[in-house]
């Protein structure tokens, strides 16, 4: 696959894009959508499912360090009022997470997410250019899982990684996961993305924020029980290391997030964060430039 292939693959998320967008109207490639991507090598009855859609968002499953507990699938409502929020703005159709209520369930049910991938699987992998990864404890990559990540996003994926901190107050995934991009794409890989970079302008302007930090103003009932319990700690979410990337040239390959905009998200009715609808511009913004590029 050549260069050009690869960027016109990320561009087939959308089949059409009608409605005009921060002044600029986006149209179809015409080259397929990603349901299409993800069709190939299906079953029939697999390729009728997919051939409804136009985007998915793929959770990344992966081991952490708590194993007792699978955290990797945390809180699907907001992964579902992201896919809302896009619909909604990008004319598309999404393959919706259903039973969902913006905080129920904390974990995802079995085939409750819309995909699911694991870089343990490189060949499945083929069929995501985009990717979604969260989590809030140290994890480690295999050798493995290292490989399939570098051939992953040098053939043009695209990852977001969110660090899910909740009242424990450690930035425990982005820890892990900003060693891992660098024992991945090497030492210094790892950058701060800036203010003016297009993925802060493309579709909402965030410059002036920047990435937006969520901090829990008003902890949902089953979080002041668990404030209690840790009274020293302040019940907050995310913590604002600056949004941070890895290029491939000029590419933006990589987001890696400190401030849990997936719990911005999550959110829907904005009761607990004031800047909810920021969290939902980035992730919007994000989606829209990984597409494009």
């Amino acid at each position: 696959m050549n260069r050009k292939q690869e960027i016109w693959g990320r561009r087939e998320f959308l089949k059409t894009a009608g409605r005009t967008i921060a002044g600029a109207a986006l149209t179809a490639s015409g080259l397929g959508s990603i349901a299409e991507r993800m069709a190939y090598g299906k079953s029939s009855d697999d390729l009728e499912q997919y051939q409804q859609y136009d985007f998915l968002l793929p959770r990344v499953k992966f081991v952490h360090e708590k194993r007792e507990v699978d955290r990797w699938n945390v809180r699907p409502g907001g992964d579902a009022n992201l896919l809302e929020e896009l619909s909604s703005v990008v004319r598309c159709k999404v393959k919706p997470i259903l039973e969902t209520n913006n905080w129920e369930p904390q974990y995802a049910e079995e085939g409750q997410l819309n995909a699911v991938a694991t870089f343990e699987e490189p060949e499945e992998l083929k069929n995501y250019p985009f990717l979604f990864m969260t989590g809030e404890n140290h994890y480690e990559f295999n050798e493995k899982e290292k490989n399939s990540l570098k051939d992953y996003i040098m053939h043009g994926g695209f990852l977001l990684m969110d660090d899910c901190v909740v009242g424990s107050g450690g930035d425990f995934f982005y820890k892990s996961s900003f060693k891992l991009l660098e024992e991945v794409f090497g030492k210094g890989a790892v950058k701060r993305i800036p203010h003016d970079h297009e993925v802060f302008h493309n579709v909402y302007d965030l410059g002036d924020v920047g990435l937006p930090y969520m901090e829990l103003e008003n902890p949902p009932a089953s979080a002041h029980k668990k404030r209690r319990n840790r009274a020293s700690l302040p019940y907050m979410h995310g913590q604002n290391h600056g949004a941070r990337g890895v290029f491939v040239g000029d590419r933006l390959a990589v987001f890696l997030s400190s401030t849990d905009i997936h719990c911005g998200w999550t959110d829907g009715k904005g009761r607990h964060f004031r800047n909810h609808k920021q969290a939902l511009q980035m992730g919007i913004n994000i989606i829209m430039y990984a597409i494009s590029h």
